[in-house]
């Protein structure tokens, strides 16, 4: 999984979609044939409905340009 942080908290993961995170990512709208999706989080908790299927859906809440990698 990749992971970026930004301001206040934020954190941007890169997850792939099995499991227990593809009933997350279903219930909160990704499309059934997406195979990874973007989870956000603020301080631990889901910012907006949590997930998003792609970068456009994930620049509509976040300012990408203030996304830095997070180290190892």
């Amino acid at each position: 999984m990749e992971v970026w942080t930004g301001p206040d908290g934020l954190r941007v993961t890169a997850v792939p979609l099995d499991g227990a995170h593809r009933a997350w990512a279903d219930f909160a709208g990704v499309p059934a044939d997406a195979t990874s999706a973007f989870l956000v989080t603020r301080e631990g908790r889901p910012v907006g409905r949590g997930w998003y299927a792609s970068i456009e859906d994930l620049a509509g809440l976040v300012d990408l340009a203030s996304l830095t990698p997070a180290g190892p």
